[in-house]
């Protein structure tokens, strides 16, 4: 049964990544999030990655994406997976919050998930992309 829920879950994340539209995106987005909230909570290491990095994706250039996936409590998610996963996954979610830092309101959002202790900690003892990727976060948020 795992392995039918793993198999249908990557199935819905490949579909997700191909929705195109306005409604579709914000749908899309509530989905990814629940994605990872649920990725989280079965362990399913390749998945949560693949959901970081496709909301870092989504969060690069377009301020409604980011204000999207912070809606959807992805600022919390990813603060979480950027402290408690694995070193592939550390770096998708701080790149993502790296992307979103670069809207005014979501610092606040970060910051209040516990997202600058976490992205203290990694600028300082992660691997060298988890350093960089944190570097930036930081910056933007003291912008």
């Amino acid at each position: 049964a795992g392995d039918a829920s793993s198999e249908l879950q990557a199935a819905a994340l490949g579909e997700l990544k191909r929705l195109s539209g306005d409604e579709a995106s914000g749908r899309r987005v509530d989905a990814l999030v629940a994605l990872l909230r649920v990725g989280n909570a079965t362990g399913d290491e390749d998945e949560k990655a693949d959901v970081a990095a496709t909301l870092q994706e989504l969060a690069r250039d377009d301020d409604e994406s980011r204000v999207a996936i912070a809606a959807a409590g992805g600022a919390e998610v990813l603060v979480s997976l950027a402290r408690d996963g694995n070193e592939g996954q550390k770096e998708d979610a701080v790149r993502a919050l790296w992307n979103l830092s670069a809207n005014d309101d979501l610092k606040v959002a970060i910051a209040a998930a516990g997202g600058i202790e976490a992205l203290v900690s990694l600028a300082r003892d992660g691997n060298e992309g988890q350093k960089e990727e944190a570097a930036g976060a930081l910056w933007n948020m003291i912008e």
